[in-house]
């Protein structure tokens, strides 16, 4: 990777760090596919607040969607970290 990929990633990573509830998220994601909802309920906060910093984390591409289920007549979106120096982003 050239030097201004790994720029890149830094800012990406800076980023993705930079609010406190994505820094403890993160690490989550990396122990395997979970849900929002579990990630909520391990950091005893609002699923709904966690959702903007889920949709952030992707974006950035630190995370990717892996499974869908149907639960509760909705679906239940599940998510395990990437390697963030993916040249999609």
């Amino acid at each position: 990777m050239t030097q201004d990929g790994n720029a890149n990633v830094d800012q990406r990573l800076l980023k993705a760090l930079a609010h406190p509830l994505r820094a403890k998220a993160l690490p989550l994601f990396a122990k395997g596919a979970v849900s929002p909802i579990q990630v909520a309920k391990r950091l005893d906060v609002d699923v709904s607040h966690l959702a903007y910093h889920i949709r952030v984390l992707r974006q950035l591409g630190f995370i990717e969607l892996v499974e869908t289920r149907q639960r509760r007549g909705a679906l239940e979106h599940f998510y395990r970290a990437t390697s963030p120096d993916s040249d999609e982003y």
